[in-house]
Formats: C-alpha cells, structure tokens, sequence
C-alpha cells in the first residue's frame, strides 16, 4: 500500500515537469533552427516517457482517485485533459516518425503547455480538495487501489 498517494502523484508530477523542460528545450531548439536531429532524438526520449509513465500516471489517476471523489471534484476536466494529453502524444509520436521539425515543436509546444497547466491545477486545486474530501482513510483507500 501506497502511505501517502496523493505524494506520490506529486512526486511523478515533478519528474513530468523536468522532462516538459527538456522537451520545451528541445522544440525551441527545432524552432531555432538549430540541426534537428539532436532535438528529434531527445524529443523521442521525452515521448516514450509520457507514452509509458506519465499515461499510467494518468490511468491511476482515473483508476483509484477520481472514482472517490465522484461529484465531490470537478474530475471531469481532468479526464478531458487526459484525453486532449494522449491525443497529442499520438500528433507527438506522428511528428517523429515523419522527422518534421516543424510539426514536432508546435505539438511539443502544445503538450508542454497543457500539461504544464494540468499538473498545476492538479497540485494546487484538486489533491489540496480530495485531501479535505476524503480524510486519512480515503487516502488509505486510494492507495489499495493503487496496488498491484
């Protein structure tokens, strides 16, 4: 059992927010114009990151919190964003594998800054109010539902 989730979320949320840097980083060297295969390759790293830990983050999310809450959190905009979020991871991935600068930084761009305002809104609205609603054994019950 998880002893704090809603940490945990928050600790995979930092991991999320310094590979955004790097593939902030990398579109706005595409952007530039700098040689792209550089960025095409550190792009690649942070999507295969976000098509594996951060969409299973997401799926936890989904899976063990939001079903608790249920109308007592607005949940229903964070679906949506998780959604809108493996939408652009596919454009993402589809950018790649055509190698087209162009196309990569503006679909980086646009996932950085969704999920950038996602995490935030996460962090500072939503685990502050599921704290409130569910106390210290439905956070218990959040992290049953977290195991294996």
């Amino acid at each position: 059992m998880i002893g704090d989730p809603l940490g945990q979320f928050e600790i995979e949320h930092a991991h999320a927010l310094a590979a955004l840097a790097s593939l902030e980083t990398a579109a706005l060297g595409l952007r530039a114009g700098e040689p792209a295969a550089p960025h095409l390759a550190r792009a690649q790293e942070v999507h295969d990151f976000l098509a594996s830990a951060v969409r299973e983050h997401n799926e936890r999310e989904e899976r063990a919190l939001f079903p608790l809450l249920g109308d007592a959190a607005p949940t229903a905009v964070f679906v949506d964003e998780h959604a809108e979020l493996r939408s652009l991871e596919r454009n993402l991935a589809a950018a790649l594998h055509d190698a087209n600068p162009d196309r990569t930084a503006d679909v980086a761009l646009d996932l950085v800054a969704l999920l950038r305002a996602h995490i935030t809104r996460e962090n500072d609205v939503l685990f502050p109010l599921a704290r409130a609603i569910l106390g210290p054994a439905g956070l218990v019950e959040v992290g049953h539902r977290l195991e294996p």
